[in-house]
């Protein structure tokens, strides 16, 4: 189930687009997975992967992907934020 992120000022509607445009990526059309994965580069830099992971596998929680990427919950958080507004 989606839940709107408060900390991100975008409208309800779009937040869950975007959750769920990126929890499907596989079934999406080429340009709009690439569209997600360069995204994930330039908000993420190095760690990208684990943006990616955290944006696009529902398997695993943030505190399970900060943990395989060796990255803070704070600084996901902070790039899931950046990334839903750059949308």
């Amino acid at each position: 189930m989606f839940k709107k992120r408060r900390g991100i000022h975008i409208p309800y509607n779009k937040q869950g687009l975007i959750y769920f445009t990126c929890m499907n990526v596989k079934d999406m059309p080429e340009d709009v997975q690439q569209k997600i994965l360069n995204l994930c580069i330039e908000v993420g830099g190095q760690h990208y992967r684990a943006l990616y992971t955290m944006l696009t596998d529902d398997s695993k929680n943030i505190h399970g992907v900060a943990m395989d990427f060796h990255i803070s919950e704070t600084q996901l958080y902070l790039y899931r934020k950046n990334f839903y507004e750059k949308w």
